[in-house]
């Protein structure tokens, strides 16, 4: 019997190849829908309660405690932690094209009821909105094992495959703008001094247009993938199951614990930072100015994401995945470095710690950022393949639960930002450490490319470990 499965292996989910191929704009939207629901919650805060992060006197309609920030920036974190492990799986068991479907379903419901739903006192109103957003982060978390899995395979070509799904990861950025963007608007159109107790219509159709928004992408998303997959995907048969194949070879955990373990360390630097700029930015230029400053300034802050994905995806066939994570944990080290000297040593600089943090910036989503999301694409078989993406990107999702949730106190405890970033230097270290150990060539060196690593990056699905799982699942055909 062949060593490897044929293209009517009914074992694979492949993307029908006689289809309109809507891939593009599924992993595009997708990943805008993602990053923009993770994000909206920093403005919509900011909008709801000025005052926790401004020292203009205002009367906030839904006055919260620091204990509601940290729940509020990591509640959609534990879902995406569910959604990915979960989602992934029945990505690999009821098919590529079901499984999508109903995860963003769970992003539309989210994200609708964020908008709709939320009313009462401030504990009602945020203790609502956390029950949501762990709703709406099953949905998010879904999408990352998905989307990557749908675009790859329906690229022709297995040795651009990784570039094509980076492709379709770039409009993270843009969806990480985007609410920033769309809170400047509102706030400009409607006046900037209109916030609090006194504009209580104003406020309210601020933050529910911004939470509303963030449904969107999902509904567009759905439509696509009905359409991708309608009458065409092929349905499991055989008595195999993911669950049954990652039992029988613990390769796949090793090598799960480089794509998880990776991904868990960055986004724990990348969410942590993420989710508090708003604080950050504030740290740096002082908080009287405003909401409408607020945005402007977020929005040029992570537009300097844009040239760090585009550069990684230039970079990624060239360097291979492998050496993209450790370069990028490097430079994410140095960066923090710069940031933690700069704020324990010229606090009142303003501008040097926002250059330094414009660099931050630009190393986050720069060689991890891709690397994380395009490794497990090439590191995995097929018929397993979104099983374990949804556990590596389940691991990071981890990591930034944590960043989310304790980079606020660590801030507060007395080293200020000048600790957080401390922290976030020591990790990238680990981060090093650890690409080279359990990412692919094993214990190889990382940041220098030898002649044994210059396939790196472009492994498929025809490594020695591969092949194997394969031959074993067609023999229990």
């Amino acid at each position: 019997m062949s060593s490897t499965p044929t293209s009517t292996s009914p074992l694979l989910f492949h993307t029908p190849r006689d289809s309109p191929n809507y891939t593009v704009w599924i992993s595009a939207l997708s990943n805008i829908s993602i990053q923009y629901n993770l994000s909206v919650i920093a403005v919509c805060l900011l909008i709801m309660d000025p005052s926790t992060n401004d020292d203009v006197t205002v009367d906030a309609l839904y006055p919260r405690a620091d204990i509601y920030d940290q729940w509020l920036r990591s509640s959609v974190f534990a879902g995406a932690i569910v959604g990915q492990a979960v989602m992934g799986g029945l990505g690999d068991i009821l098919g590529r094209g079901k499984a999508m479907i109903l995860t963003n379903a769970f992003t539309f419901l989210g994200a609708l009821l964020c908008a709709v739903a939320s009313w009462g006192s401030s504990e009602d109103v945020y203790g609502a909105l956390i029950g949501y957003r762990f709703l709406m982060g099953v949905g998010i978390g879904g999408k990352y094992p998905l989307a990557s899995t749908i675009r790859a395979e329906a690229t022709s070509s297995s040795e651009h495959r990784a570039t094509e799904v980076a492709k379709g990861f770039f409009w993270q950025t843009p969806g990480v703008i985007a609410p920033y963007l769309l809170g400047w608007i509102l706030v400009a159109a409607f006046g900037s001094e209109k916030n609090g107790t006194e504009f209580k219509l104003v406020t309210e159709l601020q933050f529910r247009i911004l939470f509303g928004v963030g449904a969107v992408p999902s509904g567009i998303v759905i439509l696509l993938t009905y359409l991708q997959f309608r009458g065409k995907e092929r349905e499991r048969v055989g008595s195999e199951n993911p669950v049954k194949v990652a039992l029988n070879h613990p390769e796949l955990w090793r090598k799960l614990a480089g794509t998880g373990g990776c991904w868990f360390l960055y986004d724990f630097v990348y969410y942590g930072t993420a989710l508090n700029q708003t604080s950050i930015i504030n740290s740096v230029f002082g908080g009287e100015d405003g909401i409408y400053d607020n945005c402007w300034r977020n929005v040029v802050v992570a537009s300097m994401g844009i040239p760090g994905v585009v550069v990684a995806i230039l970079q990624l066939e060239g360097l291979g995945a492998k050496r993209l994570m450790s370069w990028g944990f490097a430079l994410v080290g140095v960066s923090s470095v710069l940031l933690c000297l700069s704020f324990k040593y010229f606090p009142d600089d303003d501008w040097l710690n926002f250059g330094f943090f414009c660099l931050l910036l630009f190393a986050v989503n720069w060689g991890c950022n891709v690397a994380t999301y395009v490794l497990p694409i090439d590191t995995f078989p097929s018929e397993v393949r979104s099983s374990f993406y949804g556990l590596s990107a389940a691991l990071g999702k981890v990591g930034a639960f944590l960043g989310g949730y304790f980079f606020g106190p660590i801030s507060k405890g007395g080293g200020g930002y000048s600790t957080v970033y401390g922290v976030c230097a020591g990790l990238s270290l680990v981060g090093i450490a650890f690409s080279g150990a359990y990412i692919e060539p094993f214990n190889r060196n990382t940041l220098w490319k030898g002649k044994d690593e210059e396939e790196d990056g472009k492994r498929g699905d025809d490594d020695d470990d591969v092949k194997e799982v394969k031959r074993e699942l067609i023999s229990s055909i």
